[in-house]
């Protein structure tokens, strides 16, 4: 952990501290998945819904699916023109579970060169945080939206484990998180 930050615990005889953040790499990352999804065969297409999640998709919008499948459908939705999924309270419910799940997986499996893909998670992760909760809808400005399809995180910085948790994660790569978030990932099925 930085000086400035470990400066702050100690002054403030803080044990734990929580930051409420953005995740700017993660709708990215999961619009190439779909894309990506889309243009491989379905010999090799990795179907990044569980089947629950599909079905719910498809019983929303049944009326307008016209034959597509789910992972189209969402793909459709989360590029959808002034996000017209936020304006519906069906579609937010049923999008809730895919994308909650999905993030976690981004945050806690998705690495390149061992660290994780998202680059405020990095910054944190590099200095001792755990990932401690996501929050769904908690940014609804255009940005986040974008960003991170409403989605904000917590980081937890706990003193007595930033320097464990910072040393595994330069060493290993590990990322220490919740119970709460790893439920997410442990639930869906291995997709890795």
């Amino acid at each position: 952990m930085n000086l400035n930050c470990l400066t702050v615990f100690c002054n403030l005889s803080l044990q734990t501290f929580a930051t409420l953040s953005p995740i700017p790499g993660y709708m990215q990352w999961l619009l190439s998945k779909l894309a990506s999804a889309e243009r491989s065969g379905s010999t090799f297409r990795e179907n990044i819904l569980e089947p629950e999640e599909e079905r719910s998709l498809l019983d929303v919008l049944q009326e307008s699916a016209d034959g597509k499948n789910a992972m189209e459908i969402m793909w459709n939705l989360l590029t959808s023109t002034n996000h017209e999924w936020t304006k519906s309270e069906r579609l937010i419910s049923v999008l809730e579970a895919p994308l909650m799940r999905l993030c976690a997986r981004y945050l806690l499996k998705e690495k390149k060169r061992g660290r994780g893909l998202d680059s405020v998670a990095n910054f944190h992760l590099q200095n001792g945080a755990m990932v401690g909760r996501l929050n769904w809808m908690a940014d609804q400005s255009e940005k986040g939206l974008l960003q991170s399809g409403g989605i904000m995180v917590n980081y937890v910085y706990r003193l007595e484990n930033i320097e464990e948790n910072a040393q595994s994660y330069f060493s290993t790569g590990h990322i220490h998180a919740s119970c709460d978030v790893s439920r997410f990932v442990e639930t869906g099925r291995s997709m890795m």
